[in-house]
C-alpha cells in the first residue's frame, strides 16, 4: 500500500510540483487549497503525512496543524512556508511539527523530511526511484 500525503497550498503551481514529486516518489497525493476542505478531509480519510502552508489566503495553517493534531495525534506533520520571519521553528517543534521547510522548497531536504516522517509510520523508503547518491539543488 503507497503512503497516503495530505497537502495543503493555496498556490496550484506548488500543487503541481508537489504532484510531481510525490509521483516520483511512488506516494499517493491528496490536494487542496483550503484548510477547512484539509480538515473535512483529515476528519473523513487516513493520511500517513500530512504538508501544510503556514500563511494562506484564507485561513491559517496553524490553525489546522493544531485541530489536526487533536483529531490525529500521531499524524507526522510537515510545515512550510515562504516566510520564515512570521514563524519560529522551535516553537513550532514543541507543539508537534515534525518539519519547518522554508520556501522555495529544496527538493532534498523535502525528500529527507518526507522519507523520515513515513519511517516513523513504519514505511519503507528505501526504493524510492527519487533517491539520489549526490545532493542536489533542485527546489520547488
Amino acid at each position: 500500500m503507497l503512503p497516503k500525503v495530505l497537502v495543503l497550498d493555496d498556490d496550484t503551481n506548488i500543487l503541481a510540483a508537489f504532484e510531481d514529486f510525490f509521483e516520483k516518489e511512488r506516494c499517493t497525493m491528496v490536494a487542496t487549497s483550503t484548510a477547512e476542505e484539509a480538515m473535512k478531509l483529515i476528519e473523513n480519510q487516513h493520511f500517513d503525512l500530512l504538508i501544510t502552508d503556514i500563511r494562506l489566503k484564507s485561513n491559517s495553517g496553524v490553525t489546522l496543524f493544531l485541530n489536526a493534531r487533536i483529531i490525529r495525534p500521531h499524524l507526522p506533520i510537515i510545515v512550510i512556508t515562504g516566510y520564515p520571519e512570521s514563524i519560529d521553528e522551535s516553537t513550532l517543534k514543541s507543539i508537534g511539527a515534525d518539519f519547518l521547510l522554508l520556501k522555495p522548497l529544496e527538493l532534498d531536504k523535502l525528500r529527507h523530511a518526507v522519507r523520515a516522517c513515513l519511517e516513523r509510520k513504519n514505511f519503507d523508503t528505501s526504493d524510492r526511484s527519487g533517491i539520489t547518491t549526490k545532493p542536489r539543488k533542485e527546489q520547488l
